[in-house]
């Protein structure tokens, strides 16, 4: 499969991919429409890419103007791949490829202090396991250890993919704020419980910067225009 960056610094560039099925990643059309929709809030992001695979969403908020990308994959042979594709495509950036099982990760990889907290977590767990995202899943533990204000800001967003028709998931420590359906996925957007309280008021005007940004027709329909270029 061949598999490109989209848009920013890094555009078209091509990301070496296994030969086999053992990764999914988005397609260009997903991507398109999510970041699209992301916009403003991609320009100096600290960036998780967790379930990273070969890197492609830490790679395009890297090409589109994050900061700083730290890449989470367990697999020794898809890890050198994605070493490998930020090595050739993104020489110059601040990312970090840490080896690591997503439930035993403190998410804190050495040397990489100035990579948190993050502002953007992607979590793209194999649809299989999508479902131990609730409370008492496998993966409840890493979700609510990344809502802590030590590993993420107060207004961090959360990305997460499951299959299409997956029920309103509950996740400790987020809450869901948004969901895109795109092709047979959906794209759940997350934020803090508290992130959003009448007596923050910085907060409260960055919720509506979010709410009016990932929810104004217009852009949806320049983004799916774009996608299909």
């Amino acid at each position: 499969m061949s598999l490109r960056i989209i848009s920013g610094k890094y555009r078209r560039r091509l990301l070496k991919t296994p030969t086999d099925d053992s990764t999914r990643p988005y397609t260009d059309r997903v991507r398109q429409m999510t970041f699209d929709r992301l916009g403003a809030f991609l320009p100096g992001a600290r960036v998780a890419d967790i379930f990273a695979g070969v890197g492609t969403m830490g790679m395009e908020a890297l090409s589109r103007g994050a900061a700083s990308c730290v890449f989470f994959e367990a697999s020794s042979e898809i890890h050198e791949l994605l070493t490998g594709n930020v090595r050739n495509i993104a020489p110059d950036a601040r990312a970090i490829c840490w080896k690591t099982d997503i439930r035993k990760t403190s998410f804190r990889p050495r040397g990489g202090d100035d990579c948190i907290p993050y502002s953007l977590i992607f979590f793209d767990p194999p649809y299989k396991i999508a479902d131990q995202v609730y409370p008492r899943g496998t993966l409840a533990p890493a979700l609510k250890l990344l809502s802590r204000e030590t590993l993420s800001t107060p207004d961090a967003i959360l990305v997460l993919r499951t299959p299409e028709r997956f029920p309103t998931p509950e996740v400790t420590g987020w809450v869901v704020h948004d969901c895109w359906e795109l092709s047979s996925m959906m794209i759940w957007i997350l934020t803090k419980p508290d992130a959003w309280t009448e007596d923050r008021e910085e907060a409260a005007e960055s919720h509506d910067e979010l709410s009016g940004q990932l929810n104004d027709p217009a852009q949806n329909e320049e983004a799916e225009s774009d996608a299909d270029v």
